[in-house]
C-alpha cells in the first residue's frame, strides 16, 4: 500500500509542482529568502520532486550547500532527474516498510552512512522517524543558515502507519502541523543565530491582506516563548490545477473552495 501511495503521490504532485513553477511561486519564494543574505547552507524539508531546490540553487550564491530530504523515494528519484544531481545508492531507497499484525505499517531505515554531495544532496528520510545517519551528516555540515518547508503534503496511505496513530494524525491539517512542529525543533537544534526558517502554506482567503493578517496571528501565537521572531508574511495569489488533476488542497467546505488561493510565505528568524 505504501509503495503504491508513494508512486501515485509523486506522479500527481508533478502536476501541482509544474503549475506552481509556471506561476513563478518557487522562484519568488527562493528570491525572498536569498535577499536576506548570508544564505549558504540550506535544509529543504519535504523537497518533493526538487522544484524548490532548483529555485534555491538559482537564487543563492554559487557554491551554496543544499540538502533535500523527503520520505517519498519516488519524489527523490524525480528530484535527482530534475536537478541532474548525483546520489550514492545508500542515500536513496533507505526506508523499510513492515506490515504489522495490527494492520499498520512500521518504517525503519536500512543501515549505512550517508554521503554529502557537492551542491545538492538528496536523502530519502522521514522527518518523523529518528534518523541517526542524517543527524551525523548534519553534524558534519555545521549550523545551517536556513531551513525551508514549502507546500507540505502527505500521501493517502500515511494514515496506515504507526506514526499516524502515535501522533493522532487524522487529516492533512494535523499532519502539516506535526511536520511544522518537528521542523521548528530542527530549527532549535540546527539553525545559527540569525538564521531563517521559511514556511510556505497554501490557503484560501478573501484577499492578500486578510491572508497575511490571519496567518501572521496564527504563527505569531505558535512562536510564543520560542527563540524565533516572525519577520514577514507574504501572500501570493496563484491557481491550483484543474479539478481532477494533481493533488487538491481545497477544503470540504464549499464556501472555502470559492475563495482565492494564496501561497503564504512566512519568514521566521532565529534570535
Amino acid at each position: 500500500m505504501l509503495a503504491v501511495a508513494h508512486r501515485q503521490y509523486a506522479a500527481m504532485w508533478a502536476t501541482n509542482a509544474d503549475r506552481y513553477k509556471a506561476q513563478g511561486l518557487y522562484a519568488a519564494q527562493a528570491q525572498e529568502l536569498a535577499t536576506k543574505g548570508g544564505i549558504g547552507r540550506v535544509l529543504d524539508i519535504g523537497c518533493g520532486r526538487g522544484h524548490g531546490l532548483e529555485a534555491l540553487r538559482m537564487a543563492l550564491p554559487h557554491g551554496a550547500l543544499l540538502i533535500g530530504i523527503d520520505e517519498n523515494s519516488d519524489c527523490i528519484s524525480a528530484a535527482l532527474t530534475l536537478l541532474d544531481a548525483a546520489s550514492p545508492p545508500h542515500n536513496r531507497d533507505r526506508m523499510k516498510d513492515e506490515l504489522l499484525k495490527n494492520g499498520l505499517y512500521r518504517s525503519t531505515y536500512r543501515p549505512g552512512e550517508l554521503e554529502l554531495q557537492d551542491g545538492v544532496t538528496l536523502i530519502h528520510s522521514d522527518l518523523l522517524v529518528k534518523d541517526q545517519p542524517l543527524q551525523t551528516l548534519l553534524d558534519s555540515v555545521g549550523q545551517l543558515d536556513a531551513i525551508t518547508l514549502w507546500f507540505a503534503g502527505v500521501h493517502k496511505a500515511r494514515s496506515a502507519t504507526e506514526l499516524a496513530k502515535h501522533f493522532e494524525v487524522e487529516g492533512d491539517a494535523d499532519h502539516r502541523e506535526l511536520v511544522e512542529d518537528f521542523t521548528l525543533q530542527i530549527g532549535h537544534e540546527r539553525l545559527r543565530s540569525g538564521g531563517w526558517l521559511q514556511l510556505v502554506i497554501r490557503a484560501g482567503f478573501q484577499d492578500a491582506g486578510m491572508a497575511q493578517s490571519e496567518m501572521g496571528r496564527i504563527y505569531g501565537d505558535w512562536l510564543q516563548g520560542q527563540p524565533f521572531v516572525l519577520k514577514t508574511v507574504t501572500a501570493r495569489p496563484y491557481d491550483e490545477p484543474q479539478q481532477g488533476q494533481g493533488i487538491s488542497v481545497k477544503s470540504l467546505a464549499a464556501e472555502v473552495n470559492q475563495l482565492p488561493n494564496f501561497a503564504i510565505s512566512l519568514l521566521i528568524q532565529k534570535v
